[in-house]
C-alpha cells in the first residue's frame, strides 16, 4: 500500500488524462460502430488490455481462446501480475486496462487507484440478468459500495469443504467424517485420527489460517464502519478463536508445515479445509491418496454451513473506451456455456444453475463417484459491513491473534486486545496519509 500511495499522484493524473483522451476521441465513435453492428457490417477490431492477478492468472490462455472465438474482431492483450508487472507498474507505466481480473484480498488496490467504477448502467444495457448469480452474490457485492454500486463481477466461487484422506481413517479403522458435522464433531473425530504410526506422525486435521479468517462464518466482521476502529474483541470472536484453536491443541496435531504439501504429497494430514485445490487432486491420487469430500461443519447454533464470500471477479475500469466490449467478454465468460467449461475443469461456478454444477469437475481424472456435492453446502452468508481496512485488519487478525493462540504464544484475551490495537494503529496511519 506504500507503494501505491507514493505512485498515487502519478497514476490518478495518468487516469484522468485517459479519460479526457477516451471522451474526445470516442465521441462519435461508438455511434459509428453502432451503425456497423446494425447493418451486419463487420465489427471494428478492438483490443482489450487484460490484466489479471492472483489465482486467476492461470486461467488466462484458456479465456483468451474463449474470448478470440466468441468475439473474432476482439483480441485480449493479457498483462499478468508479477515482479514488475504489478497493476502499480502497468499505471506508472502510463497504460490503464480495459479489463482486470483481481483477488478480493487486494480489493483495496483497486479502490486506492480509482479502478472501479459502478457496472449498474452496463447491466441494465446489455441485459445481464443478475439472478443467474448464486443467492447472496448479488447482496454481498453491493455491500462493497456505500452507494451499493455493483462495483465488480464475481467469475467463480471459492467455496470450502473437507477433503479427507480415506487411507488414514481404514488405516486407524476410523469412521468417515459426514457431511452436517459441528465443528465439535469435527474436534472429536480428529482426535481419533492424531496418531503416530511407524514412526509416522498424523494428522487429524490442519487448515489455511487466512482462509479460516475470511470464511468468517459467524458474520462478525473485523472494522466498525461507523467508527473505523476494530471490532474483534467481542465474545464472537473469542468463541471463534476458541474452537478453531482447539484442533491444533491436540497432541500430536501441532500445526507443522504447508498443510497443503502435508495432505497431497506427505499424505500425513487425515482431514483439512483451505483454498480449493482439487484440480491438484488427480496427480497427488496417482501417487496412492484416496481422497474424499464432506461439507464444511457449522459451529454450533448455526442452521447450516454459511460464509462470507471470497470470490475473484472482473472490474472495468471507468476510464477505459471499450466499456461496452469489455462488458460483453464479462457477459460470456459468465455464460453458462463457458461456466459449464470452467465447472468441468474444477471451478466452483457462480451462476445458480443445477445443470451446470451437475459438472462440477468432471474433467479431473479419478473424481467419479466422489461427494462433489459438499462443495455446494457453503452458501454464501450475510454479509457484513465492510470498510477499506478490512483486508489488512484479516492479516492482522490471522497473525497476531489467530496462529499465537493456537502455537501457545497466547490466551485469547491477550491476543485479541493485541491485534485489536494493532488493526487501530494501522487505520490511524492510513487516515492520515
Amino acid at each position: 500500500m506504500q507503494r501505491g500511495r507514493k505512485l498515487f499522484g502519478l497514476i490518478v493524473t495518468v487516469s484522468i488524462a485517459a479519460i479526457m483522451t477516451s471522451a474526445c476521441s470516442n465521441s462519435g465513435k461508438s455511434v459509428e460502430k453502432n451503425k456497423a453492428a446494425d447493418s451486419g457490417a463487420p465489427l471494428a477490431p478492438v483490443t482489450l488490455t487484460f490484466f489479471t492477478h492472483g489465482n486467476s492468472i492461470v486461467l488466462a490462455e484458456t479465456i483468451e481462446s474463449l474470448v478470440q472465438k466468441k468475439f473474432p474482431h476482439v483480441t485480449l492483450k493479457t498483462i499478468k501480475d508479477g515482479k514488475g508487472t504489478t497493476i502499480f507498474d502497468i499505471l506508472n507505466g502510463g497504460q490503464t486496462p480495459d479489463l482486470i481480473s483481481y483477488s478480493l484480498g487486494s480489493l483495496q488496490d483497486l479502490r486506492t487507484l480509482r479502478l472501479l467504477g459502478d457496472l449498474t448502467p452496463l447491466i441494465q444495457k446489455h441485459r445481464f440478468d443478475l439472478g443467474r448469480l448464486a443467492p447472496g452474490v448479488v447482496d454481498t457485492v453491493k455491500s462493497y459500495s456505500d452507494k451499493g454500486e455493483f462495483l465488480l463481477m464475481p467469475f467463480e466461487l471459492n467455496n470450502n469443504a473437507i477433503y479427507y484422506n480415506k487411507n488414514i481413517f481404514d488405516n486407524f479403522g476410523v469412521p468417515y467424517p459426514k457431511d452436517g458435522m459441528t465443528w465439535e464433531d469435527m474436534f472429536n473425530i480428529a482426535k481419533k485420527v492424531t496418531r503416530t504410526d511407524n514412526g509416522v506422525q498424523y494428522k487429524g486435521f490442519q487448515y489455511n489460517a487466512l482462509n479460516v479468517v475470511y470464511k468468517d462464518q459467524l458474520a462478525q466482521g473485523f472494522v466498525d464502519p461507523k467508527t473505523n476502529k476494530a471490532s474483534i474483541n467481542t465474545d464472537a470472536w473469542k468463541q471463534w478463536l476458541d474452537v478453531m484453536t482447539s484442533f491444533y491443541k491436540i497432541d500430536g496435531n501441532a500445526q507443522a508445515g504447508d498443510e497443503k504439501v502435508n495432505f497431497l504429497k506427505n499424505q500425513t494430514v487425515a482431514m483439512r479445509t483451505g483454498p480449493n485445490y482439487i484440480t491438484e487432486l488427480p496427480a497427488a491420487m496417482e501417487a496412492g491418496l484416496n481422497v474424499d469430500f464432506v461439507s464444511l461443519p457449522r459451529f454450533n447454533g448455526m442452521s447450516g454451513s454459511s460464509s462470507q464470500m471470497n470470490a475473484p471477479f472482473y472490474v472495468i475500469p471507468p476510464s477505459t473506451p471499450h466499456k461496452d466490449t469489455a462488458f460483453q467478454v464479462i457477459a460470456f465468460l459468465m455464460s453458462d456455456e463457458v461456466q459449464t467449461i470452467m465447472a468441468r475443469q474444477g471451478r466452483i461456478p457462480i451462476i445458480n444453475s443445477e445443470n451446470v454444477k451437475k459438472e462440477y469437475a468432471k474433467d479431473l481424472k479419478g473424481l467419479d463417484g466422489k461427494n462433489l456435492a459438499a462443495f455446494f453446502q457453503d452458501a454464501i452468508a450475510k454479509p457484513v459491513p465492510t470498510t477499506a481496512y478490512d483486508g489488512q485488519a484479516k492479516s492482522i487478525f490471522t497473525n497476531a491473534a489467530l496462529v499465537p493462540v493456537y502455537q501457545g504464544k497466547k490466551d485469547i484475551n491477550t491476543a485479541l486486545r493485541e491485534a485489536e490495537e494493532q488493526i487501530n494503529k494501522y487505520i490511524e496511519s492510513e487516515m492520515k496519509k
